[in-house]
């Protein structure tokens, strides 16, 4: 009897180490294709370029991020109409406002060195931003999201500061000024001066 449960109780934590080993390797290997592949998109294509910001779109955590953006009192204000407009824009919207912003960082070297589990499905890919000598610069955090198996970008933090706070700020200084109507506006704005790059 006390063997089996000894060997239940090592078959559980053999199971439970594999599935973390599994989800911080995913992560891991989900930066780095990113980044791979957004470099080869930047060099062929130029940073900002279409082709950039779908490879973005495709890899975003677009719906969770946009919930956190419009959030408070900004999205008790949104009509039903505004707030699925915003929904329709914000993949485009958030793709075409990192895409300069990731592509320098993918420009350069980056060197992924562990990964972290904040909790289940819930990463953090700790990295290093190097220069052509190979000095380390700057430390990157990828904040990485894992659903049903697929990985998505949730966040970039550089030097432990992350552009979605301010940006969240920025939207709530908007709709205080011109409504959610006018954060709408803003965004459509954003979108188009991107497509203009191509």
């Amino acid at each position: 009897m006390i063997r089996s449960v000894a060997a239940a109780a090592a078959s559980l934590a053999f199971a439970v180490g594999t599935a973390f080993a599994q989800g911080t390797d995913g992560a891991e290997s989900f930066v780095k294709e990113l980044v791979a592949e957004l470099r080869t998109q930047a060099e062929t294509h130029g940073e900002g370029s279409k082709e950039v910001r779908d490879e973005l779109q495709a890899n975003l955590a677009a719906e969770d991020i946009g919930k956190f953006l419009l959030a408070g009192d900004a999205a008790k204000g949104a009509s039903e109409a505004e707030r699925g407009r915003y929904d329709e824009l914000f993949p485009s919207y958030i793709a075409a406002a990192y895409a300069d912003e990731i592509g320098q960082l993918t420009a350069r070297e980056i060197e992924v060195k562990q990964s972290l589990e904040r909790r289940p499905g819930d990463y953090i890919v700790q990295s290093v931003l190097r220069d052509k000598e190979g000095r380390a610069r700057a430390d990157i955090d990828w904040r990485v999201r894992e659903k049903d198996g697929e990985y998505k970008l949730l966040d970039v933090l550089v030097e432990r500061t992350s552009p979605l706070i301010t940006r969240r700020q920025a939207f709530s200084s908007r709709v205080r000024d011109g409504g959610v109507a006018g954060l709408l506006t803003h965004m459509e704005e954003v979108i188009a001066a991107s497509a203009a790059v191509n």
